[in-house]
């Protein structure tokens, strides 16, 4: 069995080191951006099927086929509106997927960033960026694909709980549900493997993302209930970083939120002796320079969450290494003692 207790003990002086010892603020707020671009902090997504529009169109269809053509025109003006709107939905759409392939490549690309940064502890961008080029091109191109297969399948499950619900066969929910929920745990488990064991192999090994899959498949077969007890230990240790995040963010917010309200206060106060026709350049002025303060501030709270980031991957590092010594990715004290 591994030693999991050691694999904590060395993520966390890691974990020091690159962030504590010394502190540079700049160093932090740039791993903390490359963590939100990589999805370690946070992530989400939104789908809609746009059938309320559908319905919506039909019911105007139905209700106008009773209805007499006016001569004036008025009925190629509403298809000339429909066509717009039909131009504006398909941008906007298009707009939409767009940028869910430019952050989609990105978030592959500063995937890597994070890894090379972690392991030289630095916090470059630039270089690791463009180094590592080909894998996080392969891993985006992965990404694009699994993507199209989840929702492609998550489709073909709510057809069949449409069709269920059509049926009034709600006892036919009880086996779909629970393929759901293994479904969704087997997916689960493949993108703990993928992001903690993968993407290191990737980096280690300069290969593409099937290839890393088939290593670290082995390896997890070969080391089945260590790597089920690592999916536990992470479990639980990601439940307590949640806590305390959150403790540690509602705490700075306060903090944060007591200078936030006296400027807001102070600004209000000064508006009250401006004359009126001065009050609209006054708030656009002060807005344009408060938000991007605000953006700031929230960006730091966010940031609180680096050296809870900074350890996990640094322990998925460190589980691989105790799998197959080969990836052996952060330098030991002597290694690092030596480079001194």
């Amino acid at each position: 069995m591994v030693d999991f207790g050691a694999i904590i003990g060395d993520s966390a002086e890691w974990t020091k080191k690159v962030l504590f010892k010394p502190f540079n603020f700049k160093k932090w707020l740039i791993l903390a951006f490359i963590a939100i671009m990589t999805g370690s902090m946070s992530n989400g997504c939104n789908f809609n099927d746009g059938r309320n529009y559908e319905e919506s169109q039909k019911g105007q269809q139905e209700q106008k086929q009773g209805e007499c053509v006016p001569s004036d025109g008025s009925a190629g003006t509403a298809g000339i509106d429909a066509a717009a709107a039909w131009v504006i939905l398909g941008s906007v759409i298009l707009f939409i997927v767009a940028l869910l392939l430019l952050f989609t490549w990105l978030g592959s690309r500063f995937s890597f960033v994070f890894i090379d940064d972690i392991v030289r502890n630095d916090a470059s961008i630039r270089k690791p960026f463009s180094g590592n080029a080909d894998i996080g091109n392969s891993y985006f191109k992965f990404n694009i694909v699994f993507m199209l297969v989840f929702l492609t399948a998550l489709a073909v499950f709510i057809g069949l709980g449409v069709a269920i619900y059509v049926k009034s066969a709600f006892i036919a929910f009880i086996p779909l549900i629970l393929v759901f929920g293994a479904a969704m745990l087997a997916i689960g488990v493949f993108m703990t493997m993928l992001i903690d064991l993968v993407l290191p192999i990737m980096y280690k090994d300069r290969i593409k993302a099937l290839a890393g899959i088939g290593k670290a498949w082995a390896l997890v077969k070969a080391n089945k209930g260590n790597f089920v007890v690592y999916l536990l230990i992470k479990i639980g240790l990601g439940i307590g970083a949640g806590i305390t995040f959150m403790l540690a963010f509602i705490a700075a917010g306060i903090v944060l939120l007591i200078p936030v309200v006296l400027v807001v206060v102070a600004l209000y106060f000064i508006s009250k002796t401006l004359p009126a026709a001065a009050l609209l350049p006054y708030w656009v002025i002060a807005g344009v320079i408060l938000t991007p303060i605000v953006i700031f501030l929230l960006f730091c709270l966010s940031s609180l969450n680096l050296p809870f980031a900074v350890f996990f991957r640094s322990m998925s590092m460190k589980f691989l290494e105790k799998l197959d010594p080969q990836y052996a990715l952060i330098p030991s004290e002597k290694q690092v003692a030596a480079q001194q």
